[in-house]
């Protein structure tokens, strides 16, 4: 596929990875998979930082892309996120995400011991050649962030159609959006610039939380996009950013996810070590503020 294929538009969440026992819980991907599809997700994002990558081995996460293609069953795009430390474990991830039905790839740049742009686009380079599908580059701060120029570098290279922006930088997002970038899909990934990215014509979101409220976070793009300056849109964002800005400063933000897919209804077990579990305080505290984002949300959707 060439740079111009065209990626979903609207929410690709990126998911937790259910872990019963330290193992791959199946069948609870298999109910994380059905809530989301049903919630209208317009793809599903797996392997990713919140998916626990780096606490993965090479097995499990190929075995985590198989079930979730396997459960999902084309009934929405797959995107299987790749990137590892090495660049020839990212290329086998990457085939094997081929080999097995995956709409695309998202890929982080090794990480760890920093590598020079020198580096870093090789490793793009490599990766590209190894596969047909469409890369979605992954601008995230522990891999380094990207500047403007090197993006731009990075979008001439084959199949690479789209960024998820990770950056916190609302000027590097808004430059990323011109055309002048290279002509990427942009999907934001830092939870509180939902809006400022939908305003400037980004293709959706790509982030942690949506793993236990997807319903609300489409809700909240669809109205972005349909009725910005409605007071009920601006009612619901005041209410999602108050809770999107407590997972964002808080240090646990992947255990928080799947803490708050507990209290969902999604039994998707606990963060696996080095990552902690958040205190009985912090679930508390996300549990209120669960609370009162659904009552806006119920209260918003019922209106008429």
């Amino acid at each position: 596929m060439s740079a111009s294929t065209s990626w979903p538009t609207g929410l690709l969440p990126a998911l937790v990875t259910p872990l019963h026992d330290d193992e791959l819980d199946v069948p609870a991907l298999g109910q994380l998979i059905e809530r989301h599809v049903g919630a209208g997700v317009s793809g599903l994002v797996i392997g990713g930082g919140t998916g626990e990558f780096g606490a993965l081995s090479l097995d499990e996460r190929r075995a985590l892309a198989e079930e979730t293609i396997r459960l999902v069953a084309g009934r929405v795009p797959v995107v299987v996120q790749t990137g590892a430390l090495a660049t020839r474990d990212t290329i086998a991830l990457s085939r094997h995400a081929q080999q097995i039905g995956a709409f695309g790839l998202l890929v982080a740049s090794p990480f760890g011991e920093p590598i020079n742009w020198a580096e870093r686009f090789r490793f793009y380079e490599h990766v590209t050649a190894g596969v047909d599908l469409p890369i979605m580059i992954y601008n995230t701060p522990p891999a380094g962030i990207l500047t403007i120029e090197q993006v731009r570098q990075l979008a001439v290279l084959p199949n690479v159609s789209a960024i998820k922006d990770s950056s916190g930088d609302t000027t590097l997002l808004g430059d990323l959006l011109l055309p002048s970038s290279g002509g990427l899909d942009v999907f934001v990934g830092s939870d509180s610039f939902l809006p400022y990215a939908i305003a400037g014509g980004a293709n959706g979101a790509v982030f942690g939380a949506a793993s236990f409220i997807p319903d609300v976070v489409v809700q909240m793009i669809d109205r972005l996009r349909t009725a910005p300056n409605d007071e009920r849109t601006q009612q619901l964002w005041r209410e999602l950013r108050s809770f999107l800005r407590f997972m964002e400063q808080s240090p646990n933000y992947v255990a928080l996810c799947k803490a708050g897919c507990g209290l969902e209804g999604l039994a998707v077990g606990d963060v696996r070590a080095p990552y902690l579990m958040p205190s009985e305080k912090e679930v508390g505290e996300l549990a209120e503020r669960l609370t009162a984002l659904r009552a806006v949300f119920g209260a918003v959707t019922a209106a008429p």
